[in-house]
């Protein structure tokens, strides 16, 4: 039996959102797009929707960035490139020859194959803070350094609440 869903227009609009969409979106940056015309829709019902795309072979879920699920429409075979600094990703056409893998696993039946490089994009290359989106903050209590994506609540170091400042480079 073939799964079914009822197909309600914030479905249909998760699905016109995905068709053609080159960004390889997370079910976060889906929600952020689409609610604003949808304000009832919850992030749940894109991972809902997701899910079942992913379970009928509509849409492919990418493992290339471990701070979130990322989809990819295209579920064509290809490979991909994530800039390490913006997170940007980038379809690879090109047929790249891996090694032939089974010759190494022959016990194993091979389901996929998927090649991921990590770059640092043009436009990054061109960014002076080559620190990878990190940022430094200094406890204005204690003097405490910490490095971060984002601000801190509290310092790791006295635990002070709001005392954190960004210091900028020189």
């Amino acid at each position: 039996m073939k799964p079914k869903i009822k197909w309600t227009p914030q479905r249909l609009a998760i699905l016109k959102y995905l068709d053609g969409n080159k960004a390889h979106p997370s079910a976060e940056d889906i929600y952020a797009d689409l609610s604003k015309d949808f304000p009832t829709m919850s992030v749940a019902t894109v991972y809902n929707v997701l899910e079942f795309l992913k379970r009928t072979g509509r849409v492919k879920e990418i493992h290339i960035d471990p701070e979130k699920r990322r989809f990819d429409p295209d579920t064509t075979a290809h490979h991909h490139a994530i800039c390490v600094k913006c997170k940007k990703v980038f379809d690879i056409f090109e047929d790249i020859k891996i090694p032939e893998l089974s010759s190494n696993i022959p016990e194993f039946q091979i389901l996929d194959a998927h090649l991921t490089i990590y770059v640092l994009c043009p436009r990054c290359q061109n960014k002076e803070d080559l620190k990878l989106g990190l940022k430094e903050y200094q406890c204005t209590d204690c003097g405490a350094i910490r490095t971060a994506k984002h601000k801190p609540q509290k310092c790791p170091s006295c635990g002070s609440r709001d005392s954190l400042r960004e210091i900028k480079p020189l």
